[in-house]
């Protein structure tokens, strides 16, 4: 069944092919490794420059997906076996994972408000603390003010996932600005997307180890033949980014500021034929999100997936983003002790009755309307007062 807000938010048959300009150029050469020879600059040093400067970082390195960037970034970090790392409970289990990846163990940071993680753990550390990481959800910016102070304080770097947020920013900044390390990603369904990719912006040291630890650990002087005689040559891996995916991304990258702007309408008028008696999950600062995605909280785990259901009978994408915290997964079951991670119980309660529909820029206005007709059709189902 065609729904009406697909959760891809670049969809190539969509665009008009001569606005691709990086995408037709790569295309035309037909050089899709990522160190092209010739004139032409590789699109994964345009998008490494522009990103760079979007994070406000030093440098940045593009590299195969998000879960390879922070498995990577964390690695650059010097994080390893043993090294308690406190994430974000409520996240996708790619984040946990990356920190498993290396060795160390992942500690759930559990909510304070929606959306927003308790800084209880750093206040008053229970135990010793490696890295945080801090994962921004469905377009919504966490503010990183004060886990940035309390990163400092205790001298560990803070790490930002901003594969589902990139373009959004709380009062404290733009997702990823205050960050030691941010991640973002270019799947599918995230803001700029060529189908897989990811990113790695921070400083120009860290961004370096990381770039050789995706290029096979080899040194490339001046861009050229990979160099494993190099003293500073590493034992690395496969791991980088394609030339037509990141051409793809640097072409998005251009318009994402018209790509958000057209998002904020779609989600304005969706909330103004919803009416004031529909609550939206908000972040702590709604104008400045992504609106990638429209949020809400059902009143139960069995009425958010008849929500769902109802919706999609109508038409009309809706998902529960995260059915459970990371700590309740099977997987981290069986690896982790109860000691490791103390249960997220606001988190766990929370998780299978946060609701996400795409509201993307292909939105038209008759499919808002559409959009808002099925959510007050069942209304029933949610929270009605936040």
């Amino acid at each position: 069944m065609t729904v009406l807000n697909p959760h891809q938010f670049f969809d190539l048959s969509r665009e008009d092919p001569q606005s691709l300009t990086h995408f037709r150029t790569t295309l035309a050469d037909g050089q899709l490794f990522r160190y092209v020879e010739g004139d032409r600059e590789s699109a994964n040093t345009l998008i490494e420059r522009h990103f760079a400067g979007y994070f406000r970082k030093e440098a940045a390195t593009a590299v195969a997906n998000g879960t390879v960037g922070l498995r990577l970034a964390l690695s650059a970090l010097g994080i390893g076996p043993g090294d308690r790392v406190l994430v974000s409970a409520y996240s996708f289990i790619a984040c946990a994972m990356a920190v498993s990846a290396v060795g160390a163990v992942p500690v759930p940071l559990d909510m304070d408000t929606v959306l927003t993680p308790d800084t209880a753990a750093l206040e008053s550390p229970d135990g010793p603390v490696a890295a945080v990481l801090i994962v921004h959800v469905q377009g919504h910016a966490v503010p990183a003010g004060r886990l940035r102070e309390l990163c400092d304080r205790l001298g560990v770097p803070l790490i930002e996932d901003v594969c589902q947020a990139l373009g959004a920013a709380s009062a404290d900044g733009r997702a990823g600005e205050l960050a030691d390390v941010a991640v973002t990603s270019f799947q599918q369904s995230k803001q700029i997307s060529s189908g897989e990719g990811g990113l790695v912006a921070g400083g120009a040291e860290l961004v370096e180890r990381v770039y050789r630890m995706a290029d096979l650990g080899a040194v490339r002087h001046d861009g050229g033949l990979p160099d494993w005689d190099d003293e500073r040559a590493l034992v690395g891996d496969n791991l980088r980014m394609t030339e037509l995916q990141a051409s793809l991304v640097m072409d998005q990258a251009l318009t994402l500021e018209q790509t958000l702007a057209r998002q904020r309408d779609r989600r304005i008028r969706l909330r103004e034929q919803l009416g004031a008696d529909i609550p939206v999950l908000d972040s702590s600062h709604p104008e400045g999100d992504a609106a990638s995605h429209t949020l809400f909280v059902a009143r139960s785990a069995g009425d958010a997936a008849e929500f769902c259901t109802g919706l999609a009978a109508r038409g009309v994408l809706a998902r529960v983003v995260w059915k459970k915290t990371y700590p309740e997964h099977g997987l981290f079951r069986r690896v982790l002790s109860s000691e490791a991670h103390p249960r997220p119980e606001k988190a766990e309660a929370l998780a299978p009755r946060i609701l996400s529909v795409p509201t993307s820029k292909y939105l038209t206005d008759a499919a808002v309307s559409r959009v808002a007709e099925a959510v007050v059709a069942l209304r029933h189902h949610l929270v009605q007062e936040r």
